[in-house]
């Protein structure tokens, strides 16, 4: 099955939810109204409860308890609102996915998330928000490919034998597909009308260097991934078994040293688990 065959039946692929969509478009504009994107995501109860229990985590460190959504828009800004309702709008999208245990899954993702947000506020020029966003969304082509009927057998296969948040597994699926989730999930992205750096940075986080110029978005996309696997299989950074991957880390200027100060993965997503309740 192609990339193109995979995305030929449009009814079989999940659609971002209204709401989403909305206020994506909406919270592109600094100039919008606060009172305005506070009643359209207040239109989506359970949006709103998943939008509010992010605010109060101790992961956004705000000294008072948010009360109202607008109150959040307030203290966290369009940025963070936008990385909120993207990341909330995206785990209730996907109810049920054959093979997936998706709370394991959206676990990973956040993992994903909280490092790519922290790597982004060392390197200084990617946006946290929008590397958080991205980073909880990077897996999302998994989801599609598992829950696409011809690929059901070799993705069980696959997941048996090399799973899906290991370190590698984009390589083994472009192998054996001739394409991977974060492909998919980049033209998923452009079919809901993402912004652009959405889309180049899913499609490009695998093999960051092969890019025609440097995407600072997906150097930090691919360096969460890898260290996110890293913990997964047990290793510490320095390991013998995986080597540092220098390129797309001096390419954004992160040293070593920065990822080894680092708090691990888990640690940093462990006040994220309310959006996966």
């Amino acid at each position: 099955m192609t990339l193109d065959e995979l995305f030929t039946d449009s009814h079989l692929l999940p659609t971002v939810p209204k709401v989403v969509f909305d206020l994506i478009e909406l919270l592109r504009n600094e100039d919008a109204a606060v009172s305005v994107v506070a009643r359209k995501i207040e239109l989506d109860q359970v949006l709103t409860a998943r939008v509010l229990r992010m605010a109060n985590s101790p992961y956004f460190g705000l000294r008072r308890k948010i009360l109202s959504i607008q109150d959040a828009i307030q203290l966290l800004g369009f940025s963070s609102i936008r990385s909120l309702v993207v990341s909330s709008g995206l785990t209730g999208t996907f109810r049920k996915v054959e093979g997936v245990h998706l709370p394991a899954f959206w676990s990973h993702s956040l993992r994903v998330a909280a490092v790519a947000r922290y790597l982004a506020g060392k390197t200084r020029r990617v946006d946290q928000s929008l590397a958080f966003t991205v980073g909880s969304m990077h897996a999302i082509g998994h989801l599609i490919m598992a829950g696409a009927v011809p690929m059901k057998q070799p993705m069980a296969e696959l997941n048996a034998a090399h799973p899906f948040d290991r370190m590698g597994r984009l390589e083994v699926e472009r192998q054996k597909f001739g394409f991977h989730y974060g492909q998919v999930g980049a033209r998923l992205a452009a079919r809901w009308e993402f912004a652009p750096e959405f889309v180049s940075a899913l499609s490009s986080f695998a093999n960051p260097m092969e890019a025609e110029q440097v995407d600072p978005l997906a150097s930090v996309l691919h360096l969460a991934v890898w260290r996110v696997a890293l913990e997964r299989e047990g290793l510490r950074i320095g390991d013998a078994q995986h080597v540092w991957p220098a390129q797309p880390a001096d390419a954004i200027g992160l040293s070593e040293d920065v990822m080894q100060d680092m708090p691990a993965p888990r640690e940093l997503a462990s006040d994220l688990e309310s959006m996966i309740a």
